[in-house]
């Protein structure tokens, strides 16, 4: 077993928090997608979500499934310490053996930093473990994400080279990143209220242009200029192996939080002041930005932060097209999509007002 403070200080490092919150926040993701719980008032429902009469409400999530998100991450955290893995890089069935199997016994064992003021005991700890009904829907759980992750990945030949290959592990971190840019299934994901919402506020600013009720000065165009060419630059971070093209998916993703910075930056410049996050709430050209900026761009910030920790520790000699296969499922590579649409809608009105009369 991994020396335990050793384990828990690469953790905190990678994740910013405890490996005990990391694993609770991961495992919630898995639970919510399974139970079809939604804990949002806007857009969704507060309540069972359509077509799941079964989906429980507030108190029913809390009473029944909160204990099984409990067991879920401390059998993460226990089968990462032994495997001395970070949280997110467990193999799903691995935890098969530790909710309801051959390690279960062991899973209230040992000492576990969980981030809380005082450490749990054993006696705390064989409670969350809780009875075989709690374990058999910790199982359910897990049973759940492989047979769903078994579905996505039916073309085994991602390249069309017409061999196929063996898929890759199924990791906890890719498979909650999965569930997060799906969203609970007859539900948007939340990624998508603000793609729509950076795109409504692209509707407002171009309502605005062509309805003559905003004129863009010489500021407004110096800084459509700059936002422009930092939208349509070709992701080139981090570099990819020798004869891989680009951009690489992960490119793609690791181009978002720089947008999002490269706004931050530049509404830090007192001439641009006025357009930045604490500028006039009525300018339609620092609304468009920044909504694409923070609501669609950083809808990605913390994904892009995980592959780029799974990207420096990537195998040398591992193929790119199989890295890819296994930690950008595609839910994720349709959020990714979702959202380069957006800032190219965002990328041709820019242009527009940067160089008014181009294109006539």
């Amino acid at each position: 077993m991994a020396q335990g403070q050793g384990w828990e200080r690469r953790n905190e490092a990678a994740y910013g928090m405890a490996a005990w919150r990391r694993a609770v926040m991961t495992c919630g993701a898995l639970v919510v997608w399974h139970t079809g719980y939604d804990n949002r008032s806007v857009p969704g429902p507060s309540g069972p979500r359509p077509g799941r009469p079964d989906a429980p409400d507030g108190a029913q999530f809390t009473s029944r499934w909160m204990p099984v998100v409990a067991l879920l991450a401390l059998a993460v955290c226990r089968a990462a310490r032994e495997a001395d893995v970070l949280v997110d890089d467990v193999e799903l069935p691995e935890l098969f053996g530790w909710v309801d199997g051959v390690h279960t016994g062991r899973l209230h064992q040992g000492a576990l930093d969980t981030g809380e003021a005082r450490a749990r005991t054993e006696e705390g700890w064989l409670r969350l473990v809780g009875d075989a009904s709690r374990q058999r829907r910790a199982r359910q759980v897990l049973e759940d994400h492989v047979v769903a992750h078994g579905e996505d990945e039916r073309d085994p030949d991602p390249e069309g080279t017409g061999h196929a290959s063996p898929p890759p592990p199924l990791l906890l971190g890719d498979r909650a990143r999965a569930v997060r840019a799906a969203g609970i299934p007859d539900l948007e994901p939340e990624w998508k209220g603000g793609v729509d919402h950076a795109r409504a506020q692209i509707g407002r600013l171009e309502l605005a242009l062509e309805g003559g009720a905003w004129t863009p000065a010489r500021e407004h165009r110096r800084y459509a200029e700059l936002v422009h060419r930092t939208l349509v630059a070709a992701p080139d971070f981090p570099r990819l192996p020798r004869g891989v093209p680009g951009p690489a998916w992960v490119q793609r993703v690791l181009r978002m939080p720089h947008i999002t910075s490269t706004v931050l930056t530049l509404g830090e410049v007192p001439e641009f002041a006025p357009f930045g996050p604490r500028g006039s709430a009525g300018d339609p050209l620092g609304g468009a930005v920044g909504s694409v900026a923070d609501d669609a761009a950083g809808s990605l910030a913390l994904a892009a932060a995980d592959l780029e920790r799974l990207w420096a520790a990537r195998p040398a000699d591992q193929p790119m097209a199989l890295w890819e296969r296994a930690h950008l499922p595609a839910p994720f590579r349709t959020q990714v999509l979702e959202v380069e649409k957006v800032t190219d809608e965002l990328a041709v009105v820019l242009f527009g007002i940067a160089h008014p009369g181009a294109g006539r």
